[in-house]
């Protein structure tokens, strides 16, 4: 029994180690599986959000660029929009060298245009389609908030018949000999430290202040849907329940529910309200955004499933050269213009 229950022992810890050894594999399996998942989702997502991040600073050095055009081309909307097209290159494609940059900036012209029917037939609404023959619908627009009618007309244009103003001179109201009683302001080159008050608005009157906004498409599998799902929910001021990848507006559900139903978030969304010039996105923009993330709408070569968020920046600057009417974007209807 002694020798014979020394050779039984060794294997029985043998076929245990095993045992174990087995359990412990299966039970690594099991983790993966529960882990891997959301692990990929944590790396896409941290891609794509740095993507959003890179897309987002080069939104703001485009409105710079924009206000730059803008304050040497007289407040030319279409030449803002041309800058600012140029400088989010980058985030559509590569500008290596000149036939990548080439290839990119057709790829974006083919998108803009895109993007611009796409607008056009499904969202529309308050915003004119173009200001002065410069589109307001395409991938990018440039709103000129000031000068404006209420701040170049109202309160500082000293021409006379000033309703018909076209443009205003950057160097201040002294510029025209018709301003009316221009005797008034001649103390001022006796006395240069002499304050102006009519001068100090008109110089404030004449700063180009611009809005750009930029339709930036996320390209991660997954990711994109997942962000852009949980985006829309905020605009709409709900919370998202249930598993990442099915969420839904239900309260209480569990995270293996397998059911999630967001439908009803296009008609809980408000758009991004602002108080001065047109809003930043619409709401009857923010239902063209949900039928195109869903492929319920396209054109040219964004068709299927695409997911479109804003990103917007502003800039300011002195003009450096008359600002012309006819490109101000937001007219006194009386004007007729």
């Amino acid at each position: 029994m002694t020798d014979g229950s020394a050779h039984v022992y060794p294997h029985n810890r043998t076929m245990l180690r095993r045992e174990q050894r087995t359990g412990e594999s299966g039970q690594a399996a099991v983790e993966s599986a529960l882990i891997l998942p959301l692990l990929i989702f944590f790396l896409l997502g941290l891609i794509q959000l740095s993507m959003m991040q890179h897309a987002r600073l080069m939104t703001e050095y485009a409105a710079y660029q924009s206000a730059r055009a803008g304050i040497v081309w007289n407040g030319h909307v279409g030449r803002m929009r041309d800058a600012a097209i140029v400088a989010l290159l980058p985030t559509m494609g590569r500008t290596d060298d000149i036939d990548q940059t080439a290839q990119t900036w057709l790829r974006m012209r083919d998108y803009d245009e895109a993007m611009r029917t796409i607008m056009l037939s499904n969202a529309g609404g308050v915003t004119p389609p173009d200001v002065n023959g410069a589109p307001l619908f395409g991938m990018v627009r440039v709103d000129t908030i000031t000068p404006n009618e209420a701040d170049a007309l109202a309160s500082v244009w000293k021409l006379r018949g000033g309703a018909g103003w076209e443009e205003l001179d950057f160097d201040g109201i002294t510029g025209f000999p018709e301003v009316p009683d221009l005797h008034t302001h001649i103390h001022k080159f006796f006395n240069l430290n002499a304050g102006d008050a009519d001068a100090d608005a008109y110089r404030r009157a004449t700063v180009l202040s611009i809005r750009l906004r930029y339709w930036y498409e996320m390209r991660i599998p997954f990711a994109n849907w997942i962000i852009f799902t949980a985006w829309f929910a905020s605009n709409a001021g709900v919370t998202l329940s249930g598993a990442i990848d099915r969420p839904t507006l239900e309260t209480g559900v569990s995270m293996t529910h397998a059911d999630g139903d967001v439908s009803a978030l296009p008609s809980m969304v408000s758009g991004i309200q602002n108080q001065r010039g047109y809003d930043t996105l619409q709401t009857i923009e923010m239902a063209a955004l949900w039928r195109l993330s869903r492929g319920e709408v396209g054109s040219g070569p964004i068709t299927g499933n695409r997911y479109f968020i804003p990103l917007s920046a502003g800039y300011s600057m002195r003009m450096q050269s008359n600002f012309y009417r006819k490109w101000s974007g937001h007219q006194n209807p009386a004007w007729g213009l």
